[in-house]
């Protein structure tokens, strides 16, 4: 992982004021930013005395914080394979709180140190640092080193070497999948993830750590159509030692499931979304599998 320096990256809020956040229009096709349920809304920090101001915009990706969790409800991005420039991972990683939202609802590197949880990014790297330009690119690189973009994820969960030497299917083979399926729109993916809270997860060192990750990932169709393909991913197998040293892999599977099914779960409205699942289409939603085990990407339903 490199080195890891926590700091704040400037005090001033202003400096934020350049990020646009999340496009729902990036696709060419509208695909809304979610709306959250009055249960979220009662957890979901405001960044200001705006009681709708739930949404911290960075480059290219948008997050919602979940006040009493110190982690993010959700994380939105928009991903484009095809831009002119990528910026690679530095030597070292620098993590930063967010001063527009106060510390005490950021989850800092206390929680990091001295065990296999890695700072594990909601928007990956990959995803959100692209751009027109080099400087571009290390931006939008640069802020998904924020805490709120920081999740406890275990290092094989969250390190892909690692994850492909123990046979398991990450987020990253998934995403790159679909977006070779997204030609029509340029190889664009507009990308939610967050994690799944509930009562009975454990807390290490007073901070919950979630069992579950959701994603929804959504591309224009060749034929115009919005696409949005709901995943769930449990870490569930690998932190049940905690806080130990040694680790056996236990059950840990990738499963695509309904855009309601993570609704359920999120406290989230995705709205116009649900219609550009394939699982709500084509008999699915009356008789097919509530869930499907991916063993690999060709058990995908696009």
């Amino acid at each position: 992982m490199g080195n890891v320096r926590t700091e704040t990256r400037s005090s001033e809020v202003n400096v934020y004021d350049q990020r646009q956040g999340y496009d729902p229009e990036f696709l060419g096709v509208t695909v809304p930013f979610p709306e959250l349920t009055d249960t979220a809304k009662a957890k979901a920090v405001r960044r200001d005395e705006d009681e709708s101001a739930y949404e911290l915009k960075y480059h290219h990706f948008s997050i919602v914080m979940n006040r009493d969790a110190r982690l993010a409800f959700l994380a939105a991005v928009n991903y484009d394979g095809a831009a002119a420039f990528r910026h690679a991972r530095k030597e070292s990683d620098r993590w930063f709180m967010d001063p527009r939202i106060d510390k005490a609802y950021q989850a800092g590197n206390e929680f990091y140190s001295g065990n296999p949880l890695d700072r594990g990014h909601l928007v990956r790297r990959a995803d959100a640092g692209w751009g027109g330009s080099p400087q571009e690119a290390a931006d939008a690189s640069e802020d998904t080193f924020h805490f709120t973009n920081c999740t406890p994820q275990h290092e094989i969960f969250n390190q892909a070497t690692r994850a492909r030497n123990e046979g398991v299917l990450l987020w990253g083979n998934i995403e790159e999948h679909i977006a070779s399926q997204a030609a029509a729109s340029g190889h664009r993916l507009s990308i939610f993830n967050g994690p799944v809270f509930r009562s009975t997860d454990r807390l290490h060192r007073g901070l919950q750590i979630p069992k579950e990750f959701w994603k929804i990932v959504a591309y224009k169709h060749e034929d115009g159509r919005r696409v949005a393909l709901a995943f769930l991913l449990s870490q569930e197998g690998l932190i049940a030692d905690l806080p130990f040293e040694q680790f056996t892999i236990g059950p840990y599977q990738p499963f695509q499931v309904r855009v309601r099914d993570i609704e359920a779960r999120s406290d989230l409205d995705f709205g116009r979304v649900r219609e550009a699942d394939p699982l709500d289409r084509g008999g699915f939603e009356s008789v097919g599998p509530t869930a499907i085990t991916l063993h690999s990407l060709a058990d995908i339903v696009i």
